[in-house]
Parts: C-alpha cells; sequence; structure tokens
C-alpha cells in the first residue's frame, strides 16, 4: 500500500486523496441528516487540462496542480475539507454552508483561479476552472451528492468552461 493511501492525502496537492475526501463526505452527509443541517460540495475542475499538459508538459501541470490546491485552500478558509477526487478536479465540502452562499463562494473561487503563468521553464499559460455546486437533498445517498457537483461542473464545461453551475 502506498503512503498516499495509508495517509489519505495527495502527495501532490497536500488535498485529501478521493479515498479520504468520500469517507469525510459520507460521514458528514450522515451527521447533516441528524444534525437537520445543511451541506454543500463544490466540484472544481481545471479547464483544458489535457492542452495544458500537452502543450507545457507534466511539470507545468503538476506546478498548476499544486498551485490550484494552495490556492483553493485560501478562498474556502476552513470552511471545510478539500479532496483531489480526479487529474485535474477538486472537490470542498462545505458544512452548514447553504446553495446560494456556496454559489457565492464558487463563483469568488472562479474569479481567484484564473490566472497567467509566466516561467522560462513552461513558457506562459492561463489556468481556468468550471465549477458545479450542489447542496444535500434529504434522502439523498452520499454518493448521488458528489455525483451531482461533478455533473454540475460538467454542465458548466459544456456551456463554454470558467463558469459556475448549480444542479
Amino acid at each position: 500500500m502506498s503512503a498516499e493511501l495509508v495517509r489519505g492525502i495527495d502527495l501532490l496537492t497536500g488535498a485529501l486523496s478521493r479515498e479520504a475526501f468520500e469517507a469525510v463526505v459520507a460521514r458528514a452527509v450522515h451527521e447533516a441528516r441528524r444534525d437537520g443541517r445543511v451541506l454543500s460540495l463544490l466540484w472544481i475542475d481545471v479547464d483544458e487540462l489535457c492542452e495544458l499538459n500537452d502543450i507545457h508538459g507534466r511539470d507545468a501541470l503538476d506546478a498548476s496542480l499544486s498551485w490550484l490546491a494552495t490556492r483553493l485552500s485560501r478562498v474556502i478558509d476552513g470552511r471545510g475539507p478539500i479532496g483531489r477526487v480526479e487529474g485535474g478536479a477538486f472537490a470542498a465540502l462545505l458544512p452548514d454552508v447553504t446553495r446560494d452562499a456556496a454559489l457565492v463562494l464558487s463563483d469568488q473561487i472562479r474569479r481567484a483561479i484564473p490566472r497567467l503563468v509566466h516561467s522560462s521553464a513552461f513558457g506562459d499559460y492561463r489556468i481556468a476552472v468550471s465549477v458545479g455546486v450542489a447542496s444535500l437533498k434529504p434522502t439523498e445517498p452520499w454518493g448521488n451528492f458528489l455525483e451531482a457537483a461533478e455533473m454540475a461542473c460538467r454542465r458548466a464545461k459544456q456551456g463554454g468552461r470558467d463558469a459556475v453551475v448549480a444542479r
């Protein structure tokens, strides 16, 4: 078993691994239902990830993902845990954050991320993200909750990228 799985941390970004993040989501869904609290989830995906890798290479991609995780942590500012759920996708769990507040935070994230990177090692490139927002429905299983945020993000990408969409 790798150190990444033992510790539950994605070593490149410092975010929770998908497995660890899903365990946190499952527990949070149970607690939110038990306590009658709201719970929101953001799915944040780098736009044009393959192009970034193809044009600037793996080192630029890795540096961008590491930077993005740090930036997400700053914008989310302790509201909840962040996980790396796919290659260029992160998710943020937001206990006690309403759908409307999650939409505002998502737009803050989207506006905080676009960045022109100038690096002699990698050339110039831009990073942008699409964000999907879901708020927990009363009887929704945690897996469907996670999937709802991912699907909302896919709709943001299909609608032109660098956007926020809620289910």
